[in-house]
């Protein structure tokens, strides 16, 4: 199963430490692949830090490191620049045998980058939306993609109103009965601005039960697709 990250041209929502999340969850159940599309390397440097090349952008098979944390079945295609072998990288993830590979897309903020990654939008059984309780951000996000299976992550990277969460709740659930996606709302945790390389295993024992519930719920839609 592949499934990409997405947040419409909005960034900062959160999405890719949550993908980090989600993927390190997964990969206490199944070998997990996150790959990191984003020409910043965010989930690089969550998951493994200062690395150096060949990078997904360079060299999508020598791109693999693993995670030696726990028991944890994780690799991480890791990765520093833009992506122009989008068309390789699909070829490469597909060829792999991780029972569940997250593609971590970064925001696209243009036609240009839209266009240049739709071949990973079209390769990915499911598209994980994240967006947070915002206007520009709910705005930006709320799409379907043809007969792709949708989850939107209702993520909050920073403190908001139970209002305002509950406002944008209505507005996701009101969507979602008109497209047939699902949703999960991911609660504000202040652990989870911590994760680094360094403090990876003390941070999954920080998070609180509501936020480890919400990455439970979330993989359970992923894997089983049942609301």
């Amino acid at each position: 199963m592949i499934a990409a990250t997405f947040s419409g041209s909005k960034g900062g929502t959160g999405k890719t430490t949550l993908a980090a999340f989600l993927s390190l969850l997964s990969s206490t159940v199944v070998p997990t692949l996150l790959v990191d599309a984003s020409a910043d390397g965010g989930a690089t440097s969550y998951l493994v830090g200062e690395v150096t090349g060949p990078y997904l952008s360079e060299s999508p098979s020598e791109s693999l490191r693993g995670v030696n944390v726990k028991n944890l079945k994780l690799t991480v295609s890791v990765n520093r620049g833009p992506i122009s072998n989008v068309d390789e990288v699909v070829k490469f993830v597909k060829s792999l045998g991780h029972k569940i590979k997250i593609v971590d897309l970064p925001a696209l903020t243009d036609m240009d980058a839209v266009g240049r990654y739709i071949p990973l939008i079209e390769a990915a059984d499911v598209i994980i939306v994240v967006t947070e309780p915002n206007p520009a951000s709910v705005s930006a996000a709320l799409y379907t993609f043809g007969d792709k299976r949708v989850i939107i992550a209702l993520n909050q990277p920073r403190p908001y109103y139970r209002t305002v969460v509950e406002y944008y709740r209505r507005v996701i659930d009101n969507f979602s009965k008109k497209t047939g996606c699902q949703y999960v709302i991911v609660p504000y945790d202040s652990a989870v601005a911590r994760l680094s390389p360094q403090t990876l295993e003390r941070v999954i024992d920080l998070t609180s039960e509501e936020f480890d519930a919400s990455l439970v719920r979330l993989l359970e839609l992923l894997t089983v697709g049942k609301s």
